[in-house]
């Protein structure tokens, strides 16, 4: 099974960083598309049937694949596997091969590296290319711990490649961003980065909480919950006092909701 590496304080400085700068969309997205990866194949192992499935994908141009996950029947579960193509059935598929199936030694040296990855050793194999457009970005292999894995199964999982490159055309390109940003931030968020981006990020959501206009909605909401305080027919009071002043000022063509 896939090592799992504990949050490091600058993978959470990073997702704090880009929640405020409105950008924890794109990580929700990528996770987002590794569960739709983990159920394609979760679904591949009951239909097909085998036993494990997953995909190794080209992130960057650094020679290295990435396992963002792994399925069996039961379900799917996240890696953070990162592999060199180079000895196992990838390199054949990136480098223009087509889709085979092999039986496979416990010992097997084409499988050693991704072995973390699998709970058990398999017997038989198949892999198929994963393509984007003319571009082969990695391969889906699929893996029997006992029954053989033949033609009909191979002819399916061709079939199943065709449906992650659409899957996988979205996630690497959000991988390649994130990525990008992982590699980049170090320089400004260590603690002896010359750069002040974390101190000027901080001085920026001091300054805005102390302006005038956020002040007087804060003291507006105060003094709401110290009418509220009373009991629940003065919070109803309240309330509708909210909502009369809230329609005056939509006839009045004013901005509305969220002017108070």
């Amino acid at each position: 099974m896939a090592s799992r590496s504990s949050p490091d304080p600058f993978a959470i400085r990073l997702r704090d960083l880009l929640s405020t700068l409105e950008s924890a969309a794109l990580l929700g997205a990528a996770e987002s598309r590794v569960r739709g990866l983990g159920e394609q194949l979760r679904f591949a192992c009951l239909a097909i049937p085998c036993s494990e499935a997953l995909v190794a994908l080209e992130i960057e141009a650094l020679g290295r694949l990435s396992i963002p996950v792994v399925a069996d029947a039961d379900g799917a579960r996240a890696s953070d596997l990162h592999i060199l193509p180079s000895g196992t059935p990838f390199a054949y598929l990136l480098g223009g091969g087509s889709s085979y199936a092999a039986g496979l030694a416990p010992d097997d040296p084409m499988i050693a590296a991704i072995l973390p990855a699998l709970r058990k050793p398999p017997a038989h194999g198949i892999f198929v290319p994963i393509r984007l457009g003319e571009s082969i970005v990695g391969g889906a292999a699929l893996f029997s711990h006992d029954a053989p894995l033949g033609d009909r199964e191979l002819a399916m999982a061709e079939r199943l490649g065709e449906v992650l490159s659409l899957t996988v055309e979205s996630f690497r390109t959000e991988r390649v961003v994130f990525e990008l940003f992982a590699r980049a931030l170090p320089d400004v968020l260590g603690e002896g980065a010359a750069t002040s981006l974390p101190a000027a990020l901080e001085r920026h959501i001091r300054d805005l909480r102390l302006l005038p206009s956020y002040r007087r909605r804060l003291d507006l909401a105060l003094a709401v919950g110290r009418v509220a305080d009373h009991g629940e027919r003065e919070a109803e009071l309240a309330a509708s006092l909210l909502d009369r002043i809230e329609v005056y000022a939509r006839g009045l063509g004013g901005p509305g909701e969220g002017a108070l």
